[in-house]
């Protein structure tokens, strides 16, 4: 079975911290949307959470986490998925 990444970051992002609306797809500016400095903490944590994955200082870049795409980027980077 394949797993969607993007989707499965959407769902998480819009259960656990930010009601996206439906036209947000994954390359929409989640900055643009309403993520936040303190959403992003959040956002980490459950990412970390999630996919059992250490998001380094390194990786603390406004562009990692822009997009759902980028997010997606970033996890299968920290070796999270295939």
């Amino acid at each position: 079975m394949t797993v969607d990444l993007p989707k499965q970051i959407h769902a998480l992002i819009d259960s656990e911290l930010l009601p996206l609306h439906e036209s947000v797809t994954a390359d929409s500016d989640l900055h643009s949307e309403g993520l936040d400095s303190l959403m992003l903490m959040q956002l980490i944590l459950v990412l970390e959470r999630e996919f059992s994955i250490t998001i380094s200082p390194e990786d603390l870049d406004r562009e990692n986490f822009s997009t759902i795409t980028n997010i997606a980027s970033l996890i299968r980077k920290k070796g999270a998925t295939p």
